[in-house]
Parts: C-alpha cells; structure tokens; sequence
C-alpha cells in the first residue's frame, strides 16, 4: 500500500472516529486520548495531519460538505426538466439527512467554530457549487420554465423547508424520517420556484 493511500486511510479513520466521538459528547468534551486510541493513530500523525482537535472537526466539516456537494450534483446534473431536477435536490436532501444522520446533525450543530483559513475555503467550495447551480438553473430560467429571481432566493425557496423539518427531525421532534416526507417537500419546493 502506498505512503498516500496509507495516510488517507489513516485521515479517513481519524474522522469517521471523531464524528462519533462528537456526536455522542460533544466537540468540546470529546478527549483526543479516545480518538488517538480508537482510529490507532500516533499523537505525531494526528498533529501532523490536523493540528490539533478543532483541526480534526473543521476536516469533519469541510469533508461533509465536499461529499454533500458532490452528490447532491451527482443528482441534480443529470435532469433535463426543470421540475424533476428541483424535485431531485429535495429528495437528495432528505434522503442524505435520513442516511447520513449523524454527519448531518454535526453539521446542522452550529457547535463547531472555523477559523478564517477554513472560512475561506468553504467560501470557494460554496461559490463553485453556487457556479454549477447556476449553470444549470439559467437555461430553465431563461426559457420561461421557473421564476425569474435573485441568485441567492433559489436555495432558500427550495431547501428551506427540507431543512427546517431535517432539524426537527434530527432533534427527535418529528417521527417521520426526511425520506418518508420528501415527496411533499419536493412537491412544495418545484411550487416556490416555478414560473406561475
């Protein structure tokens, strides 16, 4: 095995282990004694790698939202319509909440706090996505199909409500998984935003 797959695996296993740590105490009561012991890892190899436990969450924050991004075009790029590509990202949405449950609640948690150089790449990690959205959205906007509208107004119009009930869900205030409810939130996600 190659020193590069070695210390993926390794970077890997570090954040598979912390998010259940995190999940089940908290970031701040999490020790780095038990992620060290659990993911086999030396103190060296984790300071080298993530700096130091707040490291290994933003790499936990930042991990999910590469993989959140990428699937969720995975679903939507591959739509023709208007109408089954809206409807593809809310029930993407639900469906990765129901799954992915425990990433999903770390990082809907608001408990982590990001240091400027981890802003900074969210912020192009979020303009490419906003890039790639909007390179689907504007044909369909431009053919009359849906709502003429600030940038910015589409997510919140189309998430916003699968979000709303994802935290709900998460926090145990609702019984039905995102999954179960995910064709009526996709129904009143393509009503928002389509031209009337």
């Amino acid at each position: 095995m190659s020193r590069q797959i070695q210390t993926s695996a390794l970077k890997s296993r570090v954040i598979d282990v912390a998010l259940a740590h995190f999940s089940e105490v908290g970031i701040a009561r999490t020790n780095v004694g038990d992620i060290l012991k659990d993911a086999n890892c030396s103190v060296g190899s984790l300071y080298h790698h993530f700096g130091n436990k707040e490291g290994i969450a933003e790499a936990l924050f930042i991990n999910g939202v590469n993989q959140f991004n990428g699937n969720l075009l995975a679903a939507l790029l591959p739509h023709r319509t208007a109408s089954a590509g809206i409807k593809s990202i809310v029930t993407f949405c639900c469906d990765w909440v129901t799954d992915q449950s425990q990433l999903a609640a770390y990082m809907l948690s608001r408990e982590i706090k990001l240091s400027e150089s981890a802003k900074q790449e969210l912020r192009e990690i979020d303009r490419a996505l906003a890039q790639a959205l909007s390179n689907w959205f504007v044909p369909h906007v431009e053919s009359g199909t849906l709502q003429q509208l600030s940038t910015g107004m589409y997510v919140p119009l189309i998430c916003g409500p699968t979000l709303e009930y994802s935290r709900m869900w998460l926090s145990g205030r609702s019984r039905k998984s995102p999954s179960d409810v995910s064709p009526i939130l996709a129904k009143a996600a393509w009503q928002a935003v389509k031209e009337p």
